[in-house]
C-alpha cells in the first residue's frame, strides 16, 4: 500500500502544473483584452494631441480635421468638440460676425487661450494695439505653447515699431514650433534694422521655403551682389516648381508684405507666388545687363495669368523703390526697368 502517498503526491503535482497553465492562460488573455479596451482611448489621446498641435501654428483645417474624426470615434468627447468650435472660428477671422463668434465662445470660458488670441486678432486688425496686447498676453499666459499668440504679438510689436519685443515674441514662437512662417518674419525684423547677415542667416534655416530665398535675394540687390541674388531667385522658382514641395503645409501659407505703414500685400496662390518670383529674376537679370533673359523672365511672369497682377506689381515697385532708397547707385536702372516692365503694361 506504499505506492499510495506516492500517487497522491503525484496526483497533486499534476494539479499545480494544470493550475499554473490555466492562470498563464487566463492571464494573458486579460492581459490582451485590457490592451484592447485601452487602445481607443490611446488612439482617442493622440489625436487630442495633434489636433492641440495644428491649432497651436494656425493650422484650423488640419485641427478641424483631425477633431471631426475623433468626435466621429467618440461623439461625446467635449475637449474635442470644443476644439472643433475653434479650429472652425480660426478660418473666419475676416468675415463680417467673427466678433459675434468670438464673444459667444468668450462668455462660455474666458479663460481658453484661443478665444483669447482670435480677441487680440480681431483688435489688432481693427487698429486697438492696447486690448490686442493684453488679449495675447492672456493666451500666452493660458497656453504657453501657443505659438500664434506669440507670432501675432510680435507682429503687432513690429506695426508698432517695437523691434526688439517683436523679435523676442518671435524668438519665443520659434522655440515653440521652429515653423517656416515665424523664422521668416524673425529674418524681416532683422532686415528692417539693416543686420543683414543675421536676417540671411535666419533666412537659411527655412529650407526649400520659397519665400525665405526671395527675401535673401533682397539683400544681396542692396549689396550689390547680383550673382547671388539670382541664384537665390533661380532656386526659389525650382522650388515653386516643384509640386510636391509645394503641397507641404507651410508652403500652402500666404505670403504677405507689408508695402506701406497699414498697407499690406498678400499672395496666396502658387501662380501669384510664381510670377512675383519671375519678376524678381527679371530685375536681377536686368541689373546685370541681360536684357533678354530680363524679358523671358517677365514673360514667364504674365504668361501665368495670376489674378492679381496689378497687386504683384504694387509690391514689386515697393521692393525696388525700397532698393534705391538703400541703394542710390541702382537709380538709373531702376527707373528705366519700371518704364519698360511696369508702367507699360
Amino acid at each position: 500500500m506504499s505506492f499510495l502517498p506516492e500517487l497522491w503526491n503525484y496526483i497533486k503535482k499534476l494539479g499545480l502544473i494544470v493550475a499554473l497553465i490555466v492562470t498563464v492562460i487566463g492571464g494573458g488573455w486579460v492581459a490582451n483584452n485590457y490592451d484592447i479596451s485601452k487602445s481607443p482611448k490611446t488612439f482617442a489621446r493622440q489625436l487630442i494631441v495633434e489636433g492641440d498641435n495644428a491649432l497651436n501654428i494656425g493650422r484650423y483645417v488640419d485641427a478641424q480635421r483631425i477633431f471631426e474624426a475623433e468626435l466621429k470615434e467618440n461623439p461625446q468627447n467635449k475637449q474635442a468638440a470644443w476644439s472643433l468650435k475653434i479650429a472652425q472660428l480660426g478660418q473666419t477671422l475676416s468675415q463680417p460676425d467673427f466678433k459675434d463668434a468670438i464673444d459667444a465662445l468668450y462668455q462660455q470660458n474666458p479663460n481658453d487661450a484661443h478665444v483669447n488670441l482670435f480677441l487680440g486678432q480681431f483688435y489688432a486688425a481693427n487698429n486697438q494695439p492696447d486690448k490686442a496686447i493684453q488679449h495675447y498676453t492672456d493666451a500666452i499666459r493660458e497656453n504657453p505653447k501657443l505659438a500664434e499668440a506669440n507670432y501675432n504679438l510680435a507682429l503687432l510689436y513690429d506695426q508698432l515699431g517695437n523691434y526688439e519685443a517683436a523679435k523676442v515674441e518671435f524668438l519665443r514662437a520659434i522655440n515653440s514650433s521652429p515653423i517656416p512662417k515665424y523664422r521668416n518674419n524673425l529674418g524681416a525684423i532683422y532686415f528692417k534694422q539693416k543686420n543683414y547677415e543675421e536676417a540671411i542667416g535666419e533666412y537659411a534655416r527655412n529650407k526649400k521655403y520659397p519665400l525665405s530665398a526671395l527675401e535673401s535675394a533682397k539683400i544681396y540687390w542692396r549689396l550689390e551682389y547680383l550673382s547671388q541674388a539670382l541664384s537665390y531667385q533661380k532656386q526659389a522658382i525650382d522650388w515653386l516648381e516643384d509640386k510636391t514641395l509645394m503641397a507641404e503645409p507651410e508652403n500652402e501659407d500666404a505670403w504677405y508684405f507689408e508695402i506701406a505703414p497699414g498697407k499690406r500685400i498678400e499672395l496666396t496662390t502658387l501662380e501669384e507666388k510664381k510670377s512675383y518670383a519671375y519678376f524678381c529674376l527679371s530685375v536681377s537679370l536686368y541689373l546685370q545687363g541681360y536684357g533678354e533673359g530680363a524679358e523671358i523672365a517677365v514673360k514667364n511672369s504674365h504668361d501665368l495669368n495670376a489674378t492679381r497682377q496689378a497687386d504683384i506689381n504694387a509690391l514689386l515697385t515697393a521692393d525696388l523703390d525700397a532698393l534705391v532708397q538703400s541703394n542710390g547707385s541702382f537709380a538709373q536702372q531702376i527707373a528705366a526697368y519700371k518704364q519698360l516692365y511696369l508702367y507699360n503694361l
